[in-house]
């Protein structure tokens, strides 16, 4: 086991707090008290049933300790591109699927470098569509 040396992480750690601040080398737990924990477990104890309760559609009460859900709500989820209706498996394709709803293809081919006209409601026409479809055929 190499011998540690404490001046040089000394010096280390003051040069890093000279540039990016005294908080930057602070332990964590030095700040952290039972109150924020307590506050903290909370948080997510809320945000775990707000989550819990969304996928149900009605939940009844008979009691304080007994619960009943109805029915889970049924999420679907659409992969296919509404511009060149192909189904996608890919993961790439959800980024542009929720920012530009289009598969990466058709954001390679209509929206890079347009992105405004996109966002303006501008969509390629049939014959346009069309031909770049038969191109990625090749």
């Amino acid at each position: 086991m190499k011998n540690k040396d404490y001046d040089y992480l000394a010096s280390v750690e003051k040069a890093i707090a000279e540039k990016y601040g005294k908080d930057t080398v602070q332990d964590f737990r030095s700040s952290w008290e039972e109150d924020r924990e307590k506050e903290y477990l909370e948080q997510l104890k809320d945000r775990r049933e707000k989550g819990y309760k969304k996928q149900y559609k009605k939940t009844v009460s008979l009691d304080e300790n007994t619960i009943i859900h109805e029915r889970p709500i049924e999420v679907t989820i659409d992969r296919s591109c509404p511009v060149c209706k192909t189904y996608s498996f890919s993961g790439k394709d959800d980024l542009y699927m929720n920012r530009f709803k289009s598969c990466y293809r058709c954001y390679i081919d209509f929206i890079q470098d347009r992105e405004d006209r996109w966002r303006d409601g501008w969509r390629p026409n049939k014959e346009h569509l069309e031909g770049c479809l038969t191109r990625r055929k090749k």
